[in-house]
């Protein structure tokens, strides 16, 4: 009885430490950068897109392609477009595994120019995937552009 107590005590103890060790890492970016939200192997999107959304309806529709063939399907995020705006990027069809990565290459007083990084992943499959990512940055007037 005792040991097992023991058990109990030694596995809380290590959860919390764990849970105070673990860091928001994008809380401290700056507000002109692109916060990561969701990001799948599987877009239904053959072709590279990259889609600005400033609504609820096309986020909805968005979401309704991807999720066609799920099921249970990846959640809408809840966002507030009256304060944010999300970019979308779909990489088209690839054998190869990487991740894209969007970052901001040069800001302007009319434009905010994106670029693409193409991050590897250790190669367990030879399926075919179409990465995408998605992201949520401050609402902007400027013209969002990829490079």
């Amino acid at each position: 009885m005792k040991s097992i107590l023991l058990v109990l005590i030694l596995l809380f103890s290590s959860c919390k430490g764990q849970e105070k060790g673990v860091g928001n890492e994008g809380a401290a970016q700056t507000p002109d950068q692109l916060q990561l939200i969701e990001k799948n192997n599987y877009s239904g999107s053959d072709v590279e897109e990259f889609v600005v959304i400033t609504d609820v309806k096309t986020l909805q529709e968005f979401y309704s392609k991807v999720n066609r063939t799920r099921k249970p399907g990846l959640p809408v995020p809840q966002i507030d477009f009256t304060k944010e705006m999300l970019v979308i990027y779909c990489a088209g069809k690839r054998q190869n595994s990487f991740e894209p990565r969007l970052f901001v290459a040069n800001e302007s007083e009319t434009d905010l120019v994106l670029g693409v990084k193409n991050e590897s992943q250790e190669r367990t499959s030879t399926a075919i995937t179409t990465p995408f990512s998605v992201y949520k940055l401050p609402l902007t007037e400027k013209e969002i552009i990829l490079k």
